[in-house]
């Protein structure tokens, strides 16, 4: 019924992508200034510990991964679309309840959040991707990931200007309205009826499939603890305003930005390359940041690593994309997505704790040793791996 309605009626599609890419701002822009912006809540207006901070962190991601792998991935369409509308309204008051909240009330409001995102995000994608026609499809999800880093440098754009007038708790009222705007638009979201069919596929033995897991993994390791504590590392090191601290992660997202852009007009066609590429700029990047002795240094290597930001995420789905059959593909993202939000899990919590024993900078040096043993297992795995790309 909707690939009829899509396919006959330019106005319907239309109104189907802007409704898709809307959604996708608002609930981008306020969720990137969620996770960025309560460990400087939890941090500086309650006295959390680098610990509890990467457990607050640890926590979003845990009711996020709970929610999608197990309640969102087996609800039928017409209860997901009811889950997705009362999502978005709760996703609302959070936001606003967080402006009165306390060293208790927050954790709560972290498990809740991440419970809401795990029922949104996910209809967002599939929404994005329910066109039929594969260039229709790929053109879609194309602006679609376009939207998503174009919110997140608009995002912390806004609440930098925001900071300057208002405090911190006093933004988040204001971010109030993203979730206004997606609640209001939520009913008209596309849900299209799958076919279910129980398929046995072996997802963890595709080398397609380690290659995407171990590209994603050099740099979702290293992002997760950026956003958790990179904002409390520039304010302590360099004495800044967090109104300043939230425009290095606008400039940090317009990096990420550019390079997404890149990739919409000249899709890869050397998957190896591309990721190799993309994970020796990661090393790079931390590497300069780590060794970074004044603020110009330090912003040179978020402008760095935005750009290994941009292609990891992309440069995976694409190769899931080409080593699994459609039949097979739900299976394999469902798969990716679990193992991105363990990693947000476990990461915020090790990083956390070695923080506050060993530093920022020694937690990151352990970090490169990783993302240097992901390069080469990935490299291992491509030698194995007969690709025609």
């Amino acid at each position: 019924m909707i690939k009829n309605k899509v396919k006959g009626s330019g106005i319907s599609f239309v109104r189907i992508v802007l409704t898709v890419m809307i959604i996708t701002f608002s609930i981008r822009a306020s969720n990137n200034m969620l996770t960025t912006s309560v460990p400087l809540l939890a941090k500086y207006y309650f006295g959390f510990s680098e610990t509890e901070v990467g457990l607050i962190a640890a926590l979003l991601s845990f009711t996020t991964f709970l929610t999608t792998a197990l309640l969102n991935a087996k609800l039928s369409a017409n209860k997901r679309r009811i889950a997705f509308v009362v999502s978005n309204f709760i996703y609302m008051l959070v936001f606003i309840s967080i402006w009165v909240s306390n060293f208790y009330s927050i954790w709560v409001l972290a498990a809740v959040m991440g419970v809401l995102l795990g029922f949104i995000m996910p209809n967002i994608i599939t929404a994005a991707g329910l066109f039929k026609d594969p260039k229709t499809r790929d053109r879609v999800l194309s602006i679609y990931t376009v939207v998503l880093s174009f919110s997140l440098i608009i995002g912390p754009l806004i609440e930098s200007e925001l900071l300057k007038f208002v405090s911190i708790r006093e933004a988040f009222l204001i971010f109030a309205l993203f979730g206004f705007i997606s609640f209001v638009l939520s009913p008209f979201m596309k849900f299209p009826v799958e076919k279910q069919k129980k398929i046995k596929v072996k997802v963890f033995s595709n080398y397609g499939f380690r290659s995407a897991i171990f590209n994603i993994m050099a740099y979702n390791i290293p992002f997760a603890v950026l956003i958790a504590f990179a904002g409390i590392y520039e304010k302590d090191t360099f004495n800044i305003s967090l109104s300043f601290v939230t425009l290095v992660f606008s400039l940090f997202f317009l990096s990420s930005f550019l390079s997404r852009i890149y990739l919409s007009i000249k899709p890869p066609h050397n998957i190896k390359f591309m990721m190799n590429g993309t994970i020796i700029l990661t090393l790079i990047g931390i590497t300069v940041m780590v060794f970074s002795r004044n603020l110009d240094i330090f912003i040179v290597s978020f402008l760095i690593l935005g750009i290994p930001h941009g292609f990891a995420y992309p440069v995976s789905i694409i190769t899931l994309g080409r080593s699994f059959k459609a039949r097979f593909r739900n299976a394999a993202n469902s798969y990716f997505f679990a193992i991105m939000m363990a990693v947000g899990v476990v990461l915020p919590t090790l990083s956390g704790f070695s923080i506050d024993n060993v530093g920022f900078k020694i937690t990151f040096v352990f970090i490169i040793l990783l993302v240097l043993v992901l390069l080469v297992l990935n490299n291992i795995n491509f030698r194995r791996w007969k690709l025609n790309a």
